[in-house]
């Protein structure tokens, strides 16, 4: 590759840097969303959301193909091993305004990589008590308490505590 050949393989990274803040962008106000129709039980816009989410991820997954292509184009261009191949690498390699394009980007991923990481954290918090407290709810309307209602008479017959449950499944 020649030089010039190189800024335009810098220029089609930085392209594709764009194209992944723009995904991790929309990874956020995916995630806020999830919160957002969880909280109201939403189950349509749930699933509009769970399609939204599908079509997305083969535009993701080809992106990360261009990217990886672009990033192995740049190892053989700069003689290193495709493992080290980082942002941090090529800004080294790099010198005026592509070099401050690349370092741009980086900073921004890295920033919204952090928060993408806070909100999924928040996010899993919140489906994990969603499930804990429908599992409780369930427990407590069928009396499906974990220290265990049925007792069993002194000839071996089970006996069920019918007042244990709001809603009695042994008839």
């Amino acid at each position: 590759m020649t030089s010039a050949l190189m800024d335009t393989k810098v220029d089609a990274l930085v392209a594709a840097l764009d194209e992944d803040i723009r995904h991790t962008q929309s990874a956020l106000s995916q995630l806020d969303r999830l919160r957002s129709l969880i909280v109201k039980r939403d189950d349509a816009a749930l699933e509009e959301l769970l399609h939204a989410l599908q079509q997305e991820a083969e535009s993701r997954a080809a992106a990360a193909r261009r990217r990886e292509a672009i990033r192995k184009d740049l190892a053989d261009e700069l003689g290193c091993d495709l493992s080290a191949m980082t942002l941090s690498a090529l800004k080294d390699a790099l010198s005026g305004p592509r070099r401050q394009a690349v370092a741009d980007r980086q900073t921004r991923l890295k920033s919204l990589i952090d928060h993408l990481k806070r909100e999924y954290t928040l996010t899993s918090a919140l489906v994990a008590d969603c499930a804990r407290f429908n599992r409780s709810l369930m427990r407590t309307f069928f009396g499906l308490d974990a220290k265990g209602q049925t007792t069993y008479s002194a000839s071996g017959a089970a006996r069920h505590q019918a007042d244990a449950a709001l809603v009695n499944l042994h008839y």
